[in-house]
């Protein structure tokens, strides 16, 4: 097993985390790697701390650049990366010690073009990733399997993450490279579903293996850097482009209506669950930029034409998408703040 793994992690002002970080990837019982540290214009000591272990590693290589965001720090990983494949890391995560060697294994026996492990979520204590809903054993997907899968993930978009996710699986650097894929800069949330699923239109086989890889550090919502109401508050919405990328995978090989009917469920599903996420933070300073954008997002065009294709099942929604159809702006706030307080309060 000669082949070479490129783990790239972004940094950006994380000192508490990034030294357990660096050590999950140096204890790797699968020495071929190279480390690259992408910090974002980090002000706290994470960068330091990261030209301190390239000092004692020369497997690690440190790349000071301006605070534009994961995406983009994911990119210039890839853009300096040597391996045949690529691991993504967070800088606020840790590896478990085979990670590395268990998922190349898996990809050289199987034959797949993207290895995927299993992570735990880590709190204040570890709880399963909620792969078991679906996964019972390592298993590989060919395309009709990832297909039946990715319809489940568009009926509940929060229960299936196989795809939601770029850390915790081995990509193949020749089909990153030679297809030019990377994510999109412009986007604040969901880049890595973009990500996947454009990569996935290259792929055959996918394999998930049931063995935890990542140990994935949970935050609240509204700690979180990506739930943070922006300037520019339509970046919150991503998932509407990571959409565009489902539904051209899907588009190549499924039933066009169907798809489209897939796609706008989970697109309302989505705006509600963002709205819920924002509404859950409005106070008095922010009130009417979070008003303004619940009209930009009633009155989009897409959402219109997805709300009859919404079929909640039990548990979901059924006001807020009613409230939607009417474009009823002060009520959806009202009960979209009232859900959020509760969720996430």
């Amino acid at each position: 097993m000669d082949s070479k793994v490129s783990v790239i992690v972004p940094v950006n002002n994380d000192q508490e985390n990034i030294s357990s970080c660096i050590e999950s990837v140096l204890k790797q019982n699968y020495s071929n790697i190279e480390l690259l540290l992408v910090d974002g214009g980090s002000t706290d000591h994470s960068g330091n701390i990261c030209d301190e272990y390239a000092i004692k590693d020369n497997r690690i290589k440190v790349i000071h650049s301006s605070n534009k965001g994961p995406g983009a720090n994911r990119n210039i990983g890839i853009n300096e990366s040597t391996g045949d494949f690529i691991f993504f890391l967070d800088s606020d995560d840790y590896m478990e010690d085979t990670a590395l060697y268990d998922l190349i294994e898996q990809s050289k026996q199987r034959d797949v073009d993207i290895s995927i492990g299993d992570f735990l979520k880590v709190e204040d204590i570890k709880i399963s990733s909620g792969h078991d809903t679906y996964f019972q054993n390592t298993c590989v997907l060919d395309k009709r399997e990832i297909n039946n899968y990715i319809r489940c993930y568009l009926k509940k978009p929060n229960k299936f993450p196989l795809f939601v996710y770029s850390w915790g699986r081995l990509f193949k650097s020749s089909i990153i490279k030679d297809n030019e894929i990377r994510f999109k800069e412009e986007l604040r949330t969901f880049e890595d579903v973009d990500f996947n699923f454009v990569y996935l239109q290259h792929t055959n086989k996918v394999c998930f293996m049931n063995k935890v890889v990542i140990n994935h550090t949970i935050h609240s919502d509204y700690l979180s850097e990506t739930m943070r109401i922006p300037d520019n508050p339509k970046k919150i919405f991503g998932f509407k482009e990571a959409l565009d990328s489902v539904y051209a995978y899907l588009s190549i090989s499924t039933d066009i209506k169907t798809t489209q009917k897939e796609i706008g469920h989970a697109f309302i599903s989505y705006s509600i669950i963002q709205l819920i996420r924002i509404c859950g933070q409005v106070q008095k300073g922010n009130k009417e930029t979070v008003l303004n954008l619940i009209y930009e997002n009633v009155n989009d065009q897409t959402l219109r034409n997805s709300l009859r294709h919404y079929s909640p099942g039990k548990g979901e929604s059924r006001m807020i998408p009613f409230l939607m159809k009417l474009k009823l702006i002060r009520l959806i706030l009202f009960v979209c703040t009232l859900k959020g307080k509760k969720r996430y309060g």
